[in-house]
């Protein structure tokens, strides 16, 4: 199958949310992995965000021997550096989805993501891997530090105040008064995009 009509078929299968039969086509898992990555850079919003979401479910289904994967996240946190001349605002969060499938890779990566918190246009992401990671049990990396969750915590995007205040509350740091955050954010339980609220 040539590369186009793969790019299609993905797209469609992602569109219908059928990760099931992506993963059971029997593709290369590299193949299929960088498929997912280039969606990443689409202007479709829903479309980056089912990527992202088939990138983890890849991940789970993968062995643990297969190097694909940290292929894969070694070139996501490349595409996060200047120097790539292809940045992919969307690396975080999908760094986020893959790690919280594989916590196995996560003394290798996680830590690499904690300097991203005060790049732009990475820190709301990274936040939001960070969050993402948490809530699925793996370890908070260390060497985040205060003054980064500080400046989150009072910026005025609301997602990026949102996921510092998620953050803090899933690591159990104290939480400054101010009122709720409330931003967009995908949905994984509907598969659509969903009002969060942040208190």
């Amino acid at each position: 199958m040539d590369r186009r009509a793969l790019k299609r078929i993905i797209e469609d299968r992602l569109a219908a949310r059928d990760c099931e039969w992506l993963l059971s086509e029997g593709l290369p898992a590299g193949r299929l992995l960088r498929q997912l990555v280039q969606l990443l850079q689409r202007p479709d919003d829903l479309l980056k965000w089912r990527a992202v979401e088939a990138l983890g479910r890849a991940a789970r289904a993968l062995p643990p021997s297969d190097p694909s994967l940290a292929e894969i996240l070694r070139g996501l946190f490349w595409m996060m550096n200047d120097e790539s001349g292809n940045l992919c605002r969307m690396a975080p969060e999908a760094i986020g989805e893959i790690l919280s499938a594989r916590p196995d890779l996560g003394p290798a990566f996680a830590p690499l993501l904690v300097p991203f918190l005060h790049e732009e246009p990475f820190e709301a992401g990274t936040l939001w891997a960070l969050c993402r990671m948490i809530s699925s049990g793996c370890p908070e990396p260390e060497g985040v530090d205060p003054s980064d969750l500080s400046l989150a915590l009072c910026h005025p995007d609301p997602r990026r105040r949102g996921l510092a205040r998620r953050f803090c509350r899933l690591t159990g740091r104290p939480l400054p008064p101010g009122p709720p955050a409330v931003f967009e954010e995908y949905d994984a339980e509907g598969g659509g995009f969903t009002r969060s609220v942040e208190a």
